[in-house]
């Protein structure tokens, strides 16, 4: 009965463990990238199968300041004019996003041009 209670946890903690690592240690980056940007459009509204909610393309900016273009969904509207950290994952739906007073110095000049 030792033996098998013994065997048990060792399973639950390399479980646990495995879990763990997966979660917390390897980056997020494979699947979801965190972008700023400022909102120049209103969004287009779209329904595709069961989503419903607003198409974006914008020039967003990565945390090193680097532009491209993105096109992305969110199932809330983004208001016009102001600024956002946003989360996109590799579906290019927004996972989170986040209102901000300002884009980060190094994007506002950037932004500016």
């Amino acid at each position: 009965m030792k033996k098998k209670t013994a065997l048990l946890g060792i399973v639950a903690t390399l479980l646990l463990s495995t879990v763990l690592i997966f979660e917390y240690v390897i980056p997020d980056d494979q699947t979801a990238s965190p972008y700023f940007v400022k909102m120049k459009s209103d969004g287009k509204p779209v329904t595709k199968n069961q989503f419903k909610g607003y198409k974006y393309t914008e020039t967003v900016y990565d945390t090193k300041g680097k532009a491209k273009r993105l096109s992305f969904y969110s199932d809330k509207k983004l208001a016009r004019n102001n600024h956002f950290k946003i989360v996109v994952s590799t579906n290019h739906l927004v996972s989170t996003y986040k209102k901000i007073q300002s884009l980060p110095e190094n994007i506002q000049y950037l932004a500016e041009k």
